[in-house]
């Protein structure tokens, strides 16, 4: 293994300015300066492919009477822009929507008027797609939309030197909102099926999610599928989601280089349509996804932590110069890492990490060694100025774990961090080093984001996650929460600090709430206090209130 060069100490990376004024990476500018143009390409008379409206390809499938979509894009927004595009040149009614995976499932409702699923529209998926939907949104809703808008560079300006190379929210004037529809059948692995008269086949190939599938067109010789993508693939990702575990992923590619079909679509990037081409990618894909993690486990079995096996990987250099293997979306050391914590854990195997000192207590003798306050933000202008833009913004992030807002300091981190953004020719790393730059800044807040959408049932499970131990003390209660306007009564049972959120209703509680769905929403998402909720005419209580508002006031809403 050999170490590579650090483009964020000292190395000095070629810029470009794009159209917008974005001040980007020459590599991320060449390659996103050709993908920023939405195009349809035929590629038969029956199979056409929706490229650039946002991140995913949508496929278009002519079938005997209508249409098959797959996959509908990142928003409503998104959804309609595509459904106009087909209507271009088809006016074909819908017949069946197909989710490649949980991602870009938020703009079906564009294609799927509503009533229409299960009955004239069929809403197809991996069985687990709408758990997965739910439950994103419920667990780490939040902070999964705050980190999505920084990978993807949605709080970043439109034009001037932050801007996104790309966009792939539909645009200043799209609707953001979602579209999701639930799956009206889930289909299982290798079953196959004919839809509108086309027939299909399904494999269940996990990919950058466990719902990933993949769909067989015999008639057609062709593969639509998750496992490849345009891009380096991102076997882990800066947002936060579960293991990718590499294995599966090359199950799925493996699969589809048995198929070799003669039209192969992936989710994100162009598609190919010869036998010899699919092939060539598939294997290349395949090649680079093993590469990487069987250096990783050379690097593990080696004794060495995930910081220093990320040093030394680097492709071979026929993978590394490979059109569709680009760092452009997301970084090799990042892969690296995310295969270490999914084998190994948090833990480096070195005992001195086995109970190390809090952040705060790190930074304060940090600080102290360096001399003081005024020494660690000497130390972090000169390396600013020696342009180790990494080291300073690691430094003077030591004086903001004390003093987070001191502004000299701030300043400086951001200045570090869009140095690092310019650097990078990733997209994700770039939406977090500038998103992050100007948060410091005061120019954005990172905490301002939009409420998760919430089903009714899982805004009570969301209560789990909120809870404040300390507040509830010895309260153990059994309560009834009964929706008015729904007909609906779900339990939540607080023992001693846990919440339990219980999908029967309770046979005996020791309080029940009758309240409407949406004065309940609004409390749960902190539009509402407690307080003002019991106000409302319409809520009863049967119980003892005063206990019912200090459980209430034990969540942090």
């Amino acid at each position: 293994m050999v170490k590579k060069k650090n483009r964020y100490m000292s190395e000095p990376a070629e810029k470009v300015t794009m159209s917008n004024g974005a001040i980007v990476n020459k590599q991320m500018g060449e390659y996103y300066s050709q993908v920023s143009k939405p195009k349809v390409t035929h590629l038969t008379d029956k199979i056409a492919v929706l490229e650039h409206f946002s991140i995913d390809n949508t496929v278009v499938i002519q079938g005997d009477n209508g249409l098959i979509i797959w996959d509908t894009g990142f928003n409503m927004g998104v959804g309609k822009q595509k459904f106009e595009a087909i209507r271009n040149f088809t006016d074909k009614p819908v017949k069946a929507v197909i989710y490649s995976h949980n991602h870009y499932t938020n703009g079906a409702r564009q294609f799927v008027p509503k009533g229409f699923e299960g009955i004239d529209i069929e809403v197809i998926a991996h069985p687990d797609v709408h758990k997965n939907v739910l439950n994103s949104s419920v667990e780490l809703g939040k902070m999964l939309k705050k980190t999505t808008a920084q990978h993807f560079g949605f709080y970043l300006p439109k034009v001037g030197p932050d801007a996104p190379p790309v966009s792939y929210d539909g645009g200043v004037e799209a609707d953001k909102s979602s579209g999701y529809v639930q799956p009206t059948y889930g289909v299982q692995d290798k079953e196959e099926m004919e839809i509108d008269g086309v027939r299909f086949q399904f494999f269940h190939t996990p990919s950058d999610t466990m719902d990933s599938i993949t769909a067989w067109l015999p008639e057609h010789d062709t593969v639509i599928t998750n496992s490849i993508w345009h891009v380096l693939p991102n076997l882990y990702t800066l947002r936060g989601q579960p293991y990718r575990d590499p294995l599966y992923w090359l199950e799925g590619i493996d699969q589809v280089r048995k198929l070799n079909p003669k039209i192969l679509i992936p989710a994100h990037g162009e598609p190919v349509s010869t036998k010899e081409s699919s092939y060539e990618l598939a294997t290349n894909y395949r090649d680079a996804i093993a590469f990487i993690y069987s250096q990783t486990i050379r690097g593990i079995n080696k004794g060495l932590k995930s910081d220093e096996i990320a040093e030394e990987v680097t492709l071979p250099e026929h993978l590394a110069n490979h059109p569709r293997l680009k760092e452009v979306y997301g970084e090799l050391t990042h892969q690296v890492k995310g295969i270490y914590s999914g084998l190994i854990g948090w833990f480096s195997l070195d005992a001195a990490d086995i109970n190390p000192m809090s952040t705060q207590y790190r930074s304060e003798k940090i600080v102290e060694g360096f001399g003081g306050i005024e020494k660690v933000i000497q130390a972090s202008e000169k390396a600013l100025k020696e342009r180790e833009y990494a080291w300073t913004a690691e430094l003077i992030t030591h004086v903001l774990n004390i003093h987070p807002d001191k502004e000299q300091a701030r300043l400086i981190k951001a200045k570090a961090l869009r140095e690092m953004g310019q650097a990078t020719p990733a997209l994700s790393s770039r939406g977090f080093y500038l998103s992050q730059a100007l948060h410091l800044e005061g120019k954005i807040d990172l905490n301002n984001i939009s409420n998760p959408f919430l089903p009714i049932e899982k805004s009570i499970k969301l209560l789990e996650y909120k809870i404040d131990p300390e507040k509830l003390g010895q309260i153990n209660k059994l309560l009834k929460i009964c929706f008015s306007d729904l007909t609906e009564c779900f339990g939540l049972d607080v023992r001693k600090g846990v919440a339990e959120f219980l999908e029967e209703e309770p046979i005996d509680p020791d309080i029940t709430l009758k309240i409407s769905s949406n004065l309940w929403i609004s409390f749960v998402l902190g539009k509402l206090e407690i307080e003002e909720v019991m106000e409302d005419s319409n809520v009863q209580v049967d119980g003892n209130q005063s206990v019912l508002i200090e459980v209430m006031q034990a969540f942090e809403l």
